[in-house]
């Protein structure tokens, strides 16, 4: 139902106006608009009293003219407010304006050019339409990604959608022509769930004809930017010249000391690192700050692991970059083995956790997305149009348990 939050008018009366000759002018400002939408309006009966009079509905008298014995308000139910000049009842005709059209909501709207989105819990219609152009960017085994192509300059135009397993008939390149679901932040992330969706699909040798954007290369004032990673969340994203951290191992470091193949923090052996244990807080909290160590619990769990680069910024100091990435969507590639090795790019959708101290990870889509000189790695950089195109889905793969 829509609800009407305030009218603006120089005879504003909360939400009651008066109408002259059955016409009444004023701005409404409007919410929950879901819908062809019709502003409805009711005669009440209600005369709000001229300031310093006192009202009829307040004045302890019975004012009725046809002498009934109920008095003033509320016990009148002629009377609306305390400060009503009648005791007469309205004679409830109702009348419906012309149609209130609207505009759906983009994605830019919807990630709302900040931390949060300004629709939480809400079900969400997105813009589709006209300039607003959905193409997939990629689609992995809980959801898929689209990029509106009309916000690229300005960012805040990816968005993350969350099927709960492998989205049906989806194939990147894909334009979306209807999108909709409840839009919510998953530790800082924001996400499109309960979807339903319609497709322009790309097929088989139009792959020419895709339109996922190039992905732009993160630089050193981005990375360390809250407000410029941002702009880029649920986007395709590249590193250049990032190398593998040189500490990452299961040994269990000892003494809050990381070597290649010793970076396991979980002291006791129980699985996790326990950040109410004063030891392996210490160790965690050590290997978070050394940009050379990803802390190895976490890497099994999540797949994530550090990389790291001599960079510059726009100041022209030097300084040491550091990511987070996560290249499970691309099996070929071992990152222990690969402790140290330069990657000349790392491609992938950008995704924000809000624990720890690196939010951001890269997550690539596969194996086109890691480019270096070891085994399991791309040997060049392909174009947007080429890298990743997989074939599409078929049925959702946990149809039945889900």
């Amino acid at each position: 139902m829509v609800q009407v939050q305030n009218l603006d008018t120089n005879e504003q009366l909360g939400k009651n106006i008066t109408l002259k000759s059955g016409k009444a002018h004023a701005m409404v400002s409007v919410t929950a608009m879901y819908g062809p939408t019709h502003l409805w309006v009711e005669d009440l009966g209600y005369e709000k009293a001229a300031p310093g009079k006192t009202p009829a509905c307040a004045n302890g008298k019975n004012d009725d003219p046809d002498g009934d014995v109920l008095v003033d308000y509320p016990n009148d139910p002629g009377c609306e407010f305390a400060d009503d000049d009648s005791e007469e009842g309205g004679t409830f005709g109702a009348g419906t304006s012309n149609p209130v059209f609207y505009e759906l909501p983009s994605v830019q709207d919807v990630q709302g050019e900040g931390a949060t989105t300004p629709y939480p819990y809400e079900s969400i219609t997105v813009n589709t339409s006209g300039e607003h152009r959905l193409i997939v960017t990629r689609y992995a085994k809980d959801g898929f990604y689209v990029t509106d192509l009309s916000g690229q300059a300005t960012g805040y135009n990816s968005l993350y959608v969350f099927t709960f397993s492998t989205p049906s008939n989806i194939r990147p390149c894909d334009r979306m022509t209807y999108l909709t679901g409840t839009i919510s932040e998953f530790f800082g992330f924001t996400e499109l769930n309960f979807p339903s969706y319609d497709i322009d699909p790309i097929f088989v040798g139009h792959e020419k004809e895709c339109e996922i954007p190039e992905p732009p290369v993160l630089d050193a004032d981005t990375i360390v930017s809250s407000v410029e990673m941002e702009k880029l969340e649920a986007a395709l994203v590249r590193l250049e010249g990032f190398h593998v951290s040189k500490k990452l191992g299961a040994k269990v470091a000892l003494n809050n000391v990381f070597k290649e193949d010793q970076t396991n923090c979980d002291l006791n052996g129980d699985g996790t690192v326990d950040f109410n244990s004063e030891a392996e807080a210490a160790c965690g909290n050590a290997c978070a700050d050394d940009p050379e160590c990803s802390e190895w619990t976490a890497y099994l769990s999540r797949g994530n692991y550090k990389v790291a680069k001599a960079d510059m910024n726009s100041s022209g100091a030097s300084v040491t970059s550091v990511m987070q990435v996560q290249t499970d969507g691309a099996p070929e590639f071992n990152p222990v083995a690969s402790r140290g090795a330069e990657l000349t790019a790392v491609t992938g959708t950008l995704r924000n956790f809000s624990g720890g101290s690196l939010n951001w990870t890269v997550e690539v889509r596969c194996v086109d997305d890691v480019v270096c000189a070891q085994t399991g790695c791309a040997d060049k950089v392909k174009g947007p149009t080429e890298a990743c195109i997989s074939l599409r889905t078929e049925d959702d793969n946990d149809e039945g348990s889900n």
